[in-house]
């Protein structure tokens, strides 16, 4: 599904950045992420460990990956097959400062430029608006994915503690395995299907 670009200063034409605030792509402006993939994981779920990942901004660390542009568009992502998901205010085309290094006079200087980027509207629909969650994980194969995701973290667990052979850990793989053949028996009659999104425009 083509989406047509949004041209630069299109979007400011319609929307201005003093009414829309500041571009909320994963709900830094609103308290932080409401549902991921979806609704089919929380949003405690985008957060990342500190442990693992030390020195990151607290917002970041939340999954909230705030942006620090004003917001330009209103828009809400819909699919082929009619669903849609929340508005969001997003940025689209704007200058930025970037730099370079020039070898001058025997020395290194950091060089400004300014070039024009791409905004969340552009990003999100060149490389997150593949798939609608609800068109992968329709009716009922969305329990079964969070099923599924339970039996996973167990058996994970099992494994931790050298249990992967034990009888539990083969009545987990077993439920496993079960839950994957319904996913390739929807898969194989069209029940499930990869529906692309576009970004639309909302008043």
């Amino acid at each position: 599904m083509t989406v047509p670009a949004l041209t630069p200063g299109a979007a400011t034409a319609r929307h201005s950045g003093i009414l829309l605030g500041r571009c909320n792509p994963y709900g830094a402006e609103t308290g932080g992420p409401k549902r991921v993939m979806g609704g089919l994981h929380g949003p405690a779920s985008a957060a990342l460990s500190p442990e693992a990942m030390p020195g990151l901004p607290a917002n970041v660390a939340q999954g909230e990956w705030a942006c620090a542009n004003p917001a330009q568009v209103r828009v809400k992502m819909i699919c082929g097959c009619g669903h849609a998901g929340d508005v969001m205010n997003l940025c689209s085309w704007h200058d930025e400062t970037s730099y370079r290094t020039e070898f001058v006079a025997g020395t290194f200087r950091r060089i400004p430029e300014t070039i024009r980027a791409r905004g969340h509207y552009e990003e999100i629909q060149r490389r997150q608006a593949g798939a609608c969650i609800r068109c992968l994980y329709p009716g009922h194969y969305a329990e079964e994915y969070k099923s599924m995701f339970a039996w996973q973290q167990e058996l994970a667990y099992l494994r931790d503690f050298g249990q992967w052979y034990s009888e539990r850990g083969s009545y987990v793989r077993s439920r496993i395995e079960e839950i994957v053949a319904r996913f390739d028996e929807g898969n194989a009659n069209g029940t499930i299907h990869r529906c692309p999104m576009r970004l639309e425009q909302v008043s």
